[in-house]
């Protein structure tokens, strides 16, 4: 394994080409998706996890702690601690599962890619929607997971998914397949990986085929290293117009999706926003 030790020295994994997050990647993404002051908050987030706010390297058990610290104040600041957790999380299980492969050469349309899901700015009417609609809900769980395992066996999946993107990693909230993977364990993949945030940018369906054929994606280390094939998925859209993630379905061989498979996401991916407005409503009506 070719990494640093995972203390005060954090590096990059060499087969994913991932930067272990850092405290100043946290504290950027509070100055994207808070209203609060980043100073004090970050003092208040670094108070509650019981770490330094001026250490210049945190290590990831720091992290961890500043990540659920954020979860726990609710509101925007749990959006980016969410996020951040996944990015902290997916560091921590490819590294725990080691490779010596070098990562792919550079590649003009992959680093295109990154540059664009890396440098979205987070719209605070959809921040807005996502924290009144509160997706991450633990009560929600098994019904979204219900949701991504019927998408996967309509359309004979390996992987199914319902998932949110936010700014710096997409989230699954529903997932069915592909257990004990990476992604799986760490609760998504980072932004600039992510299939799903293609879909939230264009508002519409997005297909990949074969991953391993297409130019955006043949060197994205979820293609390269990990498996994933073929990719599916269709927005979540509120009744206000904003872009939640998608309904998805991942598989490990090439796969022609037909109109009628995507019809079926946009099906089920209706149902989701249907179910997640109508439990706001129950909840203010309280």
């Amino acid at each position: 394994m070719t990494i640093a030790p995972l203390g005060r020295s954090l590096a990059k994994l060499r087969s994913h080409g991932l930067h272990a997050p850092t405290r100043e990647d946290v504290r950027r993404a509070l100055g994207l998706g808070a209203t609060e002051d980043v100073e004090v908050l970050w003092d208040r987030v670094c108070a509650d996890a019981e770490v330094s706010a001026h250490e210049p390297v945190l290590d990831l058990d720091e992290l961890d702690r500043i990540t659920r610290a954020l979860v726990d104040m609710g509101g925007r600041p749990a959006l980016v601690g969410r996020a951040q957790a996944v990015r902290v999380a997916s560091y921590r299980e490819i590294a725990a599962r080691g490779s010596d492969a070098p990562a792919p050469g550079w590649d003009w349309a992959r680093a295109a890619m990154d540059t664009l899901l890396k440098g979205r700015t987070p719209r605070r009417e959809r921040l807005d929607e996502l924290v009144s609609l509160d997706p991450f809900a633990a009560e929600l769980r098994v019904e979204l997971n219900q949701a991504a395992a019927r998408i996967a066996q309509r359309l004979g999946t390996a992987i199914g998914g319902v998932s949110i993107v936010l700014d710096g990693a997409q989230c699954y909230v529903g997932r069915y397949g592909g257990d004990h993977s990476w992604s799986a364990d760490a609760g998504g993949t980072p932004i600039e990986w992510s299939y799903c945030a293609t879909s939230v940018r264009t508002r519409a369906p997005y297909v990949v085929p074969d991953a391993a054929a297409d130019v955006l994606h043949r060197i994205n280390p979820t293609a390269a290293r990990d498996g994933v094939r073929a990719y599916a998925g269709a927005p979540l859209i509120t009744s206000s117009g904003e872009v939640l993630g998608n309904c998805c379905v991942i598989d490990v061989v090439p796969r022609d999706f037909t109109e009628a498979d995507i019809a079926v996401l946009q099906e089920e991916a209706a149902a989701v926003v249907a179910d997640l407005e109508r439990r706001r409503a129950e909840c203010e009506r309280a």
